[in-house]
C-alpha cells in the first residue's frame, strides 16, 4: 500500500524504470570480460574530462589606459567544437557497444569491436591533439581582448583516448568472444531451441534462398527462348 501512495515506487523510494536500468547495467558490467570492463572505464574516463579544465581563457580589459587581467577556467562543454563533439560521441558509443554485447546483441563490426574501439580511440587522441594546438585564438572586442591556453584537463582527456585505443588493441588481441545469434535476445526463435539446431536451420535457409534463385534464372531463360 505505501508503495502505490509513493506512485508505485519500490521500496527503496526509486521508480521501476530507474531500478530497472540500475539491474541491467549491474547484470551487464557482470557479463562483461576484463579486457571490456577497463574499456567501459577507459569510455566513462573520456567523458568525464570533459568537464576538467580544457582551456584557460584570459580577458585583458582596458580602462582609462590600464590594463587589468581576468583570467578563468573553461571545460571542454565551455568551448564546444567538432573536436569536442567527437569525444563525447566517442564515450558514449563505445559504451552503448558494450552495453549492446552484455546483452548478447548479436552484430559483426567490420575488423571487431577491438579494432573499431582502437581505431576510435586513436581518431580522438589526433582530435585532441589538434585540439591542442588549434585552440580557440585571440578576440579582441572594443576595449576588451581574450586569449586563450590550454590547461591540464585536455591532457588526462588525451591520455584517456590513448587508454581507450590501447583498450581496444587488447580486445582484439585476446579475442574476446561476440554474442552469437542464437544468444541475441531480440532475435525471435520459432524452430530453434537449442544452440546446436543454429547451423540447421542456416543451412536449411542457404538451400531454398539457392533454390529460388535457380528457378528465378530458369523462368528468365524461359523468357528468352
Amino acid at each position: 500500500m505505501a508503495a502505490e501512495r509513493r506512485g508505485g515506487h519500490g521500496s527503496s523510494g526509486q521508480p521501476p524504470a530507474v531500478l530497472g536500468w540500475l539491474t541491467r547495467l549491474a547484470h551487464a558490467w557482470r557479463e562483461l570480460a576484463r579486457e571490456q570492463r577497463v574499456t567501459a572505464l577507459a569510455a566513462l574516463a573520456l567523458w568525464f574530462t570533459m568537464f576538467l579544465p580544457w582551456y584557460s581563457r584570459t580577458a585583458f580589459v582596458t580602462v582609462d589606459k590600464t590594463t587589468r587581467p581576468a583570467a578563468y577556467s573553461v571545460s571542454a562543454f565551455g568551448a564546444f567544437s567538432f573536436v569536442e563533439a567527437a569525444v563525447l560521441l566517442v564515450s558514449v558509443a563505445v559504451l552503448g557497444l558494450l552495453f549492446a554485447r552484455a546483452e548478447g546483441r548479436a552484430f559483426h563490426l567490420p575488423g571487431g569491436d577491438g579494432a573499431v574501439i582502437a581505431a576510435a580511440g586513436i581518431w580522438v587522441a589526433l582530435l585532441i591533439f589538434y585540439r591542442m594546438l588549434d585552440k580557440p585564438g585571440t578576440q579582441s572586442i572594443a576595449s576588451v581582448t581574450t586569449t586563450w591556453g590550454v590547461q591540464w584537463g585536455i591532457f588526462i582527456a588525451l591520455l584517456a583516448a590513448v587508454c581507450l585505443a590501447y583498450q581496444g588493441l587488447r580486445i582484439r588481441a585476446s579475442n574476446v568472444r561476440e554474442p552469437a545469434l542464437y544468444e541475441d535476445p531480440t532475435v525471435a526463435w520459432t524452430v530453434v531451441e537449442r544452440p546446436g539446431a543454429a547451423s540447421t536451420v542456416a543451412a536449411a535457409h542457404a538451400r531454398e534462398l539457392r533454390a529460388a534463385r535457380a528457378a528465378r534464372q530458369r523462368s528468365r531463360d524461359a523468357e528468352g527462348t
